[in-house]
């Protein structure tokens, strides 16, 4: 994949994760906080779960110049081909690091601040490949091992895309006992 790819790859999360925050920023705190029902996620903690899931994969945004290269092996393919399949069916599965599991104490702007934190450090990263590093496994995944920026940016695409629907449907089910 290009540099141009992968920073097109990037514009279009951004788009995504911006026009959710955007969409979700005139939602009631009582809608926010609301769970569902019981062992279900509020909307706030979807939104939370999305950015701390990111921050681990992406190593907790250290210097770039920290990150490391890691060799991946077959089954580091194998296991990430079994992840895209389990986002893009909708399975539920546990969250696989307890780095992802949000608290729900925190505030909508809190959560858009941290976000704006990750994808500042992501845009830097892009700008800052070269043909050489742009293949680089850098990232790790908690099922997954490592994974190259191309990796990454899809996993978080289809990540991002799961959770767009589970908050479409909680506001879905907000509306209708509004009614």
């Amino acid at each position: 994949m290009t540099i141009d790819r992968l920073k097109e790859a990037l514009d279009c999360l951004n788009r995504e994760r911006l026009g959710l925050l955007n969409r979700l920023a005139s939602i009631t705190p009582d809608e926010l906080y609301r769970k569902p029902g019981p062992h279900r996620w509020s909307l706030v903690q979807v939104l939370q779960h999305l950015v701390l899931a990111e921050r681990d994969v992406l190593q907790h945004l250290p210097d770039l110049t920290d990150l490391v290269p890691r060799k991946q092996y077959p089954y580091h393919f194998i296991s990430y081909a079994v992840v895209l399949l389990v986002l893009k069916w909708g399975i539920p599965v546990p969250v696989p690091s307890s780095a992802m599991v949000p608290d729900g104490n925190t505030t909508l702007t809190r959560i858009r601040a941290q976000w704006d934190r990750n994808f500042d450090w992501l845009t830097a990263y892009v700008n800052g490949l070269s043909i050489e590093t742009a293949h680089q496994a850098v990232f790790i995944h908690p099922v997954c091992g490592p994974l190259t920026i191309n990796q990454a940016l899809y996993m978080d695409r289809l990540h991002l895309s799961v959770h767009i629907h589970q908050i479409n449907q909680i506001l879905q089910e907000h509306e209708m006992q509004k009614a």
